[in-house]
């Protein structure tokens, strides 16, 4: 819609054209009086020029009316210093013209040469110097027309050129109209225009001012460079951060930066005009600090400039953080030395970087009944171990050699620099020297000793995985042979390794997939022949028929997990065949069967057995444990000790099996309750044929007598071994030559013909 008034040419709104004239009422004010005064002036100097009408009757018509207009002019002039609204200014306006229109119209009643000057120039000064509005210039320059031609046709005779006058009069009032109306509408265009500017160069200055204050406030340091690298501005953020408190500018950025190489990276960048984001970096402080650094670069203009606009993100602390968060997944926080990440990492890394394939070492040390201490002693007691063997470990190593934990008790050392397998030997007595020194935690004598395990570079695996299984391979062994030793990786020993590996898979598969039971041989009193007890065997029928014998499995019988699993279950079936005989009325006399020294750790082996035979009835008695000697050594002597003296007092019966075949010592026979000695299979085999089988055999049976032990011959098979072991005064055998091992069924049937044997 068109804001002006196509008659007027001004605006159609009352408040936006009141608008306008408040803004240009000092404007019109001034306008207004000095159209005053020069009327005024120019209005005296003609009452000089009147006088020429002297005598005339015309004289008393001007004088008069000049003088009015004048005294007219002389008080619009005063009352110009009251105007305080346009409102005030039209109506002195229209007071002024009313009055010079009608002296003006007596005057040019003379109708000389100057009063048709007078008669179109005053109209034209009403239309185009009055400041009123159109109304007031319109309708003052009408109203003066029409009394300027009244004044001028009045007079007698009408002059010819009267139609004409009056004509021309009227063109000349139109084009005037026309003229205000387009003055008026560029007037008010011109002033739309005005505050339209004024209100951008505001909204310029206020998005200037905006930005400057957010350049300013943005707590990220901000700077504004030129493609030289020059600094054309600088926030405040950047000046603080840059300053560091010290009064020193920054004029370019080349100064700021600590890498060269890093600097010339990103100036290539940035004149290429790419933008950068997340430029790592290093920067210079005024102090002489180096802060990390994430730059983020973007083109702008300045005044025409081309430039850039950077922020600067101070990363220090998070790259410390990530720093101290390397170190510790690095690091093992109860010793200090590098965790196992760190030393896998180390591992691979020597073996990729050795030169000519230099001989490296990978050493996996556990120490030997770390569990005991814990038990024993606490576990701040296992702590303050563990951080003096790697104390001590630090101490026995070359400078350059890496030691960590593995985790547990199980250290690692990585080995570099070694010219050959020989020069393994002395770090490793080394190490033993110092990790089997004396310890003691708080006045209490802690024992320190570790197996350790040795696989070397490129003999025994090229990357890490294959260093670190062999050598694991190799600490296993070391564990196995006696403990407190160290073992070199062979080949022997990844075979024996994979052989036992292969054993407890299966015997894995078989706690969870087929149904282990045992069998039973029966054990047969020499001077009578009569069917005394049974030791129950390991057997497990699978589905095709076939039979797992215990040397399948072997390795599980000692391992810690798998062992008690399968002696529980054993155990198990034999108390459910015992019930179901003694419930049939047979009696099967004791069952033995054999445990481990993986049974005997757990402390509440004892309890739970007498409580298991409580629970089916069955008297102790009933059962006979049987152990190797091997069960008596080691660390784990006394808890042994206490298991068997707790069943024996229970009045279950404890048999030495394979007397004399592993590290018999009388001792035993004097410190644990030991009720029955069997002697092993290989002395009763050949004590036919060689004498000092035959010698060992009379040997027992004497030493058995004398301590009043009873005696199990294993392996008898004929009846020359039979007469031999009856006439040496042995009181049980057990063998082939009697029966093999049986399942449960037959015992009962065999048990069935040895109650009628009787009976008869």
């Amino acid at each position: 819609m068109n804001a002006f008034s196509t008659i007027s040419g001004e605006f159609r709104h009352r408040t936006k054209e009141a608008a306008f004239q408040t803004e240009r009422l000092p404007e019109s004010r001034r306008h207004a009086r000095t159209l005053f005064l020069l009327s005024a002036i120019l209005n005296s100097l003609f009452l000089l020029s009147d006088w020429r009408f002297f005598g005339t009757p015309h004289f008393w018509v001007a004088v008069p009316a000049r003088v009015a207009v004048i005294l007219c002019s002389l008080l619009c002039v005063f009352l110009c210093r009251r105007i305080h609204s346009f409102a005030a200014v039209e109506r002195i306006c229209a007071g002024w013209q009313a009055v010079t229109a009608i002296g003006v119209a007596f005057l040019v009643s003379s109708r000389s040469d100057i009063a048709v000057f007078v008669m179109v120039m005053l109209p034209l000064v009403y239309y185009l110097v009055v400041p009123t509005s159109f109304r007031g210039n319109a309708g003052g320059g009408v109203v003066c027309g029409i009394l300027l031609l009244i004044g001028y046709i009045t007079p007698a005779p009408l002059a010819p050129t009267t139609p004409g006058m009056i004509m021309a009069v009227l063109m000349l009032h139109c084009g005037m109209w026309i003229a205000i109306a387009r003055s008026n509408r560029l007037q008010r265009q011109e002033w739309l225009a005005g505050k339209a500017a004024q209100a951008a160069q505001a909204a310029l200055a206020n998005s200037r001012d905006t930005l400057e204050r957010m350049f300013m406030a943005v707590p990220l340091p901000l700077l504004v460079t030129r493609y030289d690298g020059s600094v054309l501005r600088l926030n405040q953020a950047a000046t603080a951060a840059y300053a560091a408190g010290r009064d020193v500018p920054l004029e370019h950025v080349e100064q700021t930066y600590v890498d060269l190489p890093v600097r010339d990276q990103l100036f290539e960048i940035l004149q290429r005009g790419e933008m950068i984001d997340n430029f790592e970096c290093r920067l210079h402080r005024a102090d002489g600090a180096i802060r990390n650094a994430l730059l983020s670069s973007r083109p702008i203009v300045i005044d025409g400039e081309p430039c850039f606009m950077t922020s600067v993100v101070d990363i220090t602390e998070r790259k410390e953080a990530e720093r101290h968060l390397e170190q510790l997944a690095m690091t093992d926080a109860l010793t200090g030395l590098a965790n196992r990440a760190h030393f896998m990492a180390a591992v691979t890394q020597a073996t990729a970087a050795s030169v000519a394939r230099a001989q490296l070492a990978v050493l996996l040390l556990d120490l030997d009944e770390f569990k005991r201490v814990n038990d024993m002693a606490g576990h701040d007691a296992g702590d303050a171990l563990l951080c003096a063997v790697a104390g001590r470990l630090r101490n026995a190593l070359r400078p350059g050699d890496l030691v960590a934990r593995m985790g547990g008790d199980e250290f690692a050392v990585l080995l570099t620099r070694l010219p050959d397998a020989d020069a393994l030997q002395p770090i490793l007595t080394r190490i033993t020297e110092h990790l089997h020194a004396p310890l003691s935690y708080r006045g209490r004598p802690i024992e320190c000793r570790v197996s350790i395990g040795v696989a070397l570079f490129p003999d025994h695996g090229e990357d890490v995985a294959a260093l670190v299984k062999h050598a694991d391979i190799a600490l296993y062994h070391a564990k196995n042979n006696g403990r407190g030793r160290a073992m070199l990786f062979g080949p022997e020993l990844l075979d024996s390794w994979e052989q036992e590996s292969a054993m407890l898979d299966r015997a894995r598969h078989i706690l969870t997939q087929e149904r282990p039971c045992p069998w039973y041989q029966p054990k047969v009193a020499l001077d009578t022949g009569a069917v005394v007890g049974f030791e129950a065997l390991f057997r497990c029928p699978t589905a095709d028929g076939t039979i797992i014998m215990p040397a399948d499995v072997a390795a599980a019988f000692e391992h810690p997990e798998l062992g008690p699993m399968i002696t529980w279950q054993m155990i198990e079936g034999i108390i459910v065949d015992c019930r179901r005989w003694r419930d049939a009325g047979l009696t099967a006399g004791p069952i033995a069967f054999n445990l481990s020294g993986a049974d005997l750790n757990d402390d509440d082996f004892a309890g739970r057995l007498i409580e298991r035979l409580e629970q089916a009835g069955l008297p102790p008695s009933a059962l006979e444990v049987e152990v190797t000697e091997s069960v008596f050594l080691g660390r784990n002597a006394e808890r042994v000790s206490i298991a068997l003296h707790r069943l024996s007092d229970a009045g279950i019966a404890i048999a030495l099996d394979d007397f004399g075949t592993g590290y018999a010592s009388l001792s035993h026979l004097k410190q644990f309750p030991i009720d029955i000695i069997k002697i092993d299979q290989r002395f009763v085999r050949d004590l036919e044929t060689d004498p000092d089988d035959a010698a060992i055999v009379r040997t027992v049976l004497n030493l058995a007598y004398s301590l009043g032990i009873r005696t199990v011959a294993e392996g008898v098979e004929n009846r020359h071994q039979l007469d031999y072991l009856r006439a040496g005064g042995c009181h049980y055998g057990q063998g082939f030559h009697f029966g093999a091992a049986m399942p449960a069924p037959a015992v009962m049937a065999l048990l069935e013909q040895e109650r009628r044997k009787q009976r008869s």
